[in-house]
């Protein structure tokens, strides 16, 4: 029986961001995006996040730290 996971090919070359016919490392363009639990969460313990049609919940646990759960 065969799983409904998606396997992609990736070599190592494009994990690194190294074109075919260069040995030059790309640098990414900006920094990711810095957001803050307060701003996300406004007061509330939970927030859920749609991605890909599907539906995740990422939670503050009462010793504050982060669950995301699908």
């Amino acid at each position: 029986m065969r799983s409904n996971i998606r396997q992609d090919r990736l070599s190592l070359s494009s994990a690194l961001g190294v074109s075919a016919n260069s040995t030059k490392l790309r640098r990414p363009a900006s920094q990711p995006v810095q957001l803050e639990t307060k701003s996300l969460f406004k007061g509330q313990r939970e927030l859920h996040i749609n991605h890909n049609d599907e539906t995740y919940r990422l939670s503050i646990t009462k010793l504050g730290k982060l669950i995301l759960t699908k």
